[in-house]
């Protein structure tokens, strides 16, 4: 009976035990379950306020030296640019310089029908010899009284009438000589040798490639930007990083019906002969310089329908400033009123945000 006594006195406080630790973790979890809402719920409220912000990139603006160029499609040709001619009579080609001969004022660059022509320039000549001697006979014979003032006015058209024909002929051995017109290069020819050419057919195409020249045509809008001498710079169309540097030569000071443009020419520097006649490319015109100005990337403005526009931070705020623009590139633009330098000009998510947008950067 002992025995048994203790046996039940040992199950009652097993019992107990259990009870308490029931408790005591049934409290704990308590706790803890409310220390986790709690903390989730403040972490929830902080989130919220962070949402509220919108991220945004921001540039401080800076006064920045800028140019303004002008730049327009060209086609280049030789300063001194021009085609020869064969002779009136056309001819038998005998001989041709090869295309890219370097030649002087004067030069002979072909033969066509040479001797004929030469023939032709020498009898011109003797017979203005002629007349000019018959000329000098009837001054003279007037003066001393054997014949009257007639004789002078008939001599005198003959020997007028000899020099016109040797000026013709003249012309005439000169185009068969293809005699050049000034110093260059032969850029093409029309003829072969042993060729027969018709009459005032065209032989040769002749330019001074030293200096080229480039046409452009500016917009009517646009042309009263520049001026004769204004810095210029030509970029060939396969090769945009090498710059040939020149001079704006002349402007036309009538514009095309048409087009509603006006042509002007561009002194171009060939430097170490790369440029060629017939080339196109890029001609630029330098119109302002500025040392100190604003300009921002182009990709920060807004282009709206009441204008453009761009977005800046004020206090951590976003506000619009409507903007007075100016020349721009490819990367950059001109601003002439709107923006300052000092201010915080969001070049990354100016879309995001309206004035009054809450920012952070």
């Amino acid at each position: 009976m002992k025995t048994k006594r203790k046996t039940k006195n040992a199950g009652s406080v097993a019992v107990l035990v259990a009870v308490v630790l029931s408790v005591t973790l049934l409290t704990a979890t308590g706790c803890d379950g409310q220390k986790t809402k709690k903390e989730g719920g403040e972490a929830g409220v902080k989130q919220k306020a962070d949402s509220s912000l919108v991220k945004v990139v921001v540039a401080d603006i800076k006064e920045t030296p800028f140019e303004d160029w002008g730049s327009y499609s060209a086609d280049l040709r030789g300063i001194e640019d021009a085609n020869l001619n064969a002779p009136f009579q056309g001819g038998k080609v005998s001989s041709v310089k090869e295309v890219g001969t370097r030649f002087k004022a004067g030069d002979a660059l072909c033969d066509i029908d040479g001797d004929k022509y030469g023939a032709a320039l020498e009898a011109a000549k003797a017979q203005v010899e002629v007349t000019k001697g018959d000329l000098e006979r009837a001054k003279a014979n007037v003066e001393n009284g054997s014949v009257g003032r007639s004789e002078i006015d008939r001599t005198n058209l003959a020997f007028q009438n000899s020099r016109v024909l040797l000026a013709t002929a003249q012309r005439a051995y000169d185009d068969c000589k293809c005699r050049a017109p000034f110093d260059g290069i032969l850029v093409s020819r029309n003829i072969e040798k042993y060729q027969s050419v018709a009459p005032s057919a065209p032989t040769l195409r002749v330019s001074r490639i030293d200096h080229l020249e480039a046409t452009i045509a500016i917009p009517e809008s646009e042309a009263f930007s520049y001026a004769e001498g204004m810095k210029t710079e030509f970029r060939l169309l396969q090769d945009p990083q090498t710059v040939f540097e020149g001079r704006l030569s002349s402007l036309d000071r009538a514009v095309d019906a048409k087009s509603r443009t006006v042509t002007a020419r561009i002194e171009v520097t060939n430097r170490n002969g790369l440029l060629k006649p017939g080339m196109v490319g890029r001609a630029s015109i330098l119109r302002k310089s500025y040392k100190n100005a604003i300009v921002v990337p182009s990709t920060a403005l807004l282009r709206l329908q009441n204008g453009i526009s761009a977005m800046v931070v004020e206090n951590g705020i976003a506000r619009q400033r409507t903007l007075t623009v100016g020349a721009s590139d490819q990367d950059s633009t001109l601003i002439i009123a709107g923006l300052a330098s000092g201010d915080k000009l969001i070049v990354t998510g100016g879309f995001q945000v309206s004035d009054g947008t809450k920012v952070s950067f």
